[in-house]
């Protein structure tokens, strides 16, 4: 379909439904006479009109009520409920003479608008909410019910006796309520100790202390507490584990550039090593600051001085130290040794370019992980800014 036939149906179709609602707000404006009112059972209609006088509009809201029953239709209507009343009130129960279970006491009755008031010459056996209390009963008691049907001004009486049994098998439930009642009545005495049921409906019972169940919520404390000490112990690892591993990368740049200026310079590996381990002690003793690479680089020191081969403690260092870089840096020293390498200053010295540039993205990584940390305080201090703020606005406001 073409751009300009789409153009030209979608106007006519606005323009048919503007027309007909125009037309339908024309039929709106027309002077009102009359309002329709529901039929009995639908319930009021509110209605927006609008009414003029003295020249002006004014918006009116007009309650329209239901038409009301004919008294011969409420008269038959409170007739065919008292009939059904007793069907609902039995409640599955089999007849009047035989009530054991709960009854229905409905303040309205079912699909209908009728209201119902319930009366018992006795609430002692009947509750409210139609639970029988019949535990105690050993033989039946006669209880009048009467209702009243009310719908609008008419009222109907329904009356019937009925008699409140004892329970032929008492389930667990009213066997439990059965004591509880025995026991309420026993302590209406006055006496030093209270005398626990022997039996419930002919059955005997054996009464003991409550099972103590918090060895359980105990043990599962210490489950719980013995994981967060073992999670929390992982962590702290982790934690040791990532600030030594960051340390050496951070050390790594600086010793690899002092090894390949001593060597540049002619002096020997081992000699090399030696100067840069004295110098870390000095500057240790000076500022009690501790460094695990060059702890590691002590450590080998000590090695070679004790009869362990030079190449076999450089390796072992970049072993010991669990870094790529410094495994790499041992390997190095150890072929330089083994097998002799040329250029190895120059190799050294590449190995320090590239080290320094490691340091260079991992000093912008840290800057980028401490803006991070300090978000949530920085947030913290927005929020309590608004607050100090925001509350002598709101105190004014309730004054």
């Amino acid at each position: 379909m073409k751009y300009r036939t789409r153009l030209c149906l979608t106007a006519l179709a606005g323009g048919i439904l503007t027309l007909l609602f125009f037309l339908y707000g024309m039929r709106e404006g027309e002077p009102l006479q009359y309002l329709e009112r529901p039929q009995s059972g639908d319930g009021d209609r509110r209605t927006e009109l609008q009414v003029e006088m003295e020249g002006k509009a004014w918006p009116f809201q007009v309650t329209v009520r239901e038409i009301p029953y004919e008294e011969e239709k409420i008269f038959e209507m409170l007739k065919s409920a008292s009939e059904g009343l007793g069907a609902v009130f039995l409640n599955g129960n089999t007849d009047f003479e035989h009530v054991m279970q709960e009854v229905s006491m409905p303040p309205v009755f079912p699909d209908t608008e009728i209201e119902i008031q319930w009366y018992l010459n006795s609430w002692d056996y009947v509750d409210p909410d139609g639970t029988i209390k019949n535990e105690l009963l050993k033989q039946p008691i006669a209880v009048s019910v009467q209702a009243v049907l009310t719908m609008g001004e008419e009222e109907l009486v329904w009356e019937q006796d009925i008699k409140v049994v004892p329970p032929e098998h008492p389930d667990a439930e009213q066997k439990l309520r059965m004591l509880e009642y025995e026991l309420s009545e026993a302590q209406k005495e006055i006496s030093d100790r209270l005398k626990l049921p022997a039996a419930a409906a002919g059955e005997p019972v054996v009464w003991h202390h409550a099972a103590d169940d918090r060895w359980i919520w105990m043990l599962t404390l210490t489950f719980l507490a013995l994981a967060a000490m073992a999670a929390g112990q992982r962590q702290e690892e982790e934690t040791v584990r990532k600030k030594r591993e960051r340390g050496m990368q951070l050390d790594y740049p600086e010793i690899v550039s002092r090894l390949s200026l001593y060597m540049g310079a002619g002096i020997s590996t081992r000699k090399a090593w030696e100067r840069i381990v004295d110098d870390y002690g000095k500057k240790e003793a000076a500022d009690d600051i501790r460094h695990n690479a060059y702890e590691e680089m002590r450590i080998t020191l000590h090695e070679m001085r004790s009869g362990v081969a030079e190449a076999s403690a450089y390796e072992r260092f970049g072993t010991r130290c669990r870094m790529p870089a410094y495994l790499k840096l041992g390997t190095l020293l150890s072929q330089n040794l083994r097998k002799g390498t040329k250029n190895l200053a120059g190799l050294l010295q590449e190995e320090s370019r590239e080290a320094f540039e490691n340091r260079r993205a991992l000093a912008k990584k840290m800057g980028e992980e401490c803006e991070s940390r300090l978000l949530l305080p920085m947030l913290l201090m927005l929020l309590t800014i608004l607050i100090i703020i925001m509350y002598p606005a709101v105190v004014s406001f309730q004054m």
